[in-house]
């Protein structure tokens, strides 16, 4: 990305200015070589890159939904009525899973300068003494009781991925893999890495968080429209999420509280069953959890 970053000559650990550039580990603190500073132009083009980014990843595809949809509306006047099958829905999740990969692919490219970076070290990968492991877990687990509490104050009507979830334990699984192997990781390089970092370094932190928190929800509202609850959540996360990057300066730690909350979902997918899918999703993963560990 554009955002100049200073790495310690010793450890070769990436340095945060909002730490005076102080590396923990070696106790030295590295003044950062006097580089000219970027024009306005090339903060735009590293926008316009990191857009890009999000565009392939899904993005692109969700605007083209829309598009089609508005289209339609406008010819027919009214919504388009489209059946989901069996196969439409494994066909839609290894749809997901390529752009998950293209993606990747996508935000190391523009990241590492077509490999003259560091991928991991620009992106701000590791942890802060303010925010460690522990902090991540907890963290997943008040915004999965929050989801828990929006599910019981606000409306909720079945949505896409709830009739997904009801074509058997195969669906069940792959959507499970999706969630916990790659887009805790993929969503949180594209949102809080790329993008983040672009708009931050062109508007500041505000403007970063505002755009990454809507972004991120917007991209989720095909598969919860309808309910007020889910949409609240996953807005909920969103903004959390990016705070978190915006406090930290890291993305390790939105990648981990991303993947414990999606972990628990999962793990009650696999192990409730039908369960998980015709009750609240979030309080029946958070209550097999309590289950599986002796809490209830």
């Amino acid at each position: 990305m554009s955002s100049l970053t200073t790495y310690c000559p010793s450890c070769g650990r990436a340095l945060s200015p909002e730490q005076d550039n102080f590396c923990p580990q070696c106790e030295i603190t590295i003044q950062p070589s006097p580089l000219p500073s970027r024009e306005s132009g090339s903060k735009w083009l590293d926008l316009l890159w990191a857009l890009i980014v999000w565009g392939v990843s899904g993005g692109f595809l969700l605007i083209l939904d829309f598009v089609i949809r508005i289209a339609y509306w406008f010819v027919y006047r009214h919504a388009p009525e489209i059946q989901v099958t069996r196969g439409a829905v494994i066909a839609s999740l290894v749809v997901t899973l390529i752009m998950h990969v293209v993606g990747f692919v996508a935000a190391w490219l523009v990241v590492t300068r077509i490999g003259r970076r560091p991928f991991w070290q620009s992106l701000g990968w590791g942890w802060i003494p303010q925010f460690k492991l522990v902090h991540a877990i907890v963290l997943a687990f008040l915004m999965i009781g929050v989801s828990v509490l929006l599910e019981q104050a606000l409306p909720h009507k079945e949505t896409d991925l709830e009739k997904f979830l009801k074509m058997g334990m195969a669906i069940r699984v792959m959507v499970a893999v999706l969630a916990v192997v790659t887009a805790p990781l993929i969503e949180e390089i594209v949102y809080r890495g790329v993008v983040y970092s672009s708009v931050e370094h062109l508007a500041g932190k505000k403007a970063a968080v505002t755009l990454v928190t809507l972004l991120f929800a917007l991209v989720h509202v095909p598969q919860y429209w309808g309910s007020v609850a889910a949409l609240t959540a996953i807005l909920s996360l969103s903004l959390v999420l990016t705070l978190l990057r915006a406090w930290t300066g890291k993305l390790l730690p939105c990648v981990v509280t991303h993947l414990v909350y999606n972990g628990v979902q999962a793990v009650a997918l696999l192990v409730a069953g039908d369960k998980a899918v015709n009750n609240q999703q979030t309080q029946t993963a958070l209550m097999t959890i309590w289950q599986g560990l002796g809490l209830s």
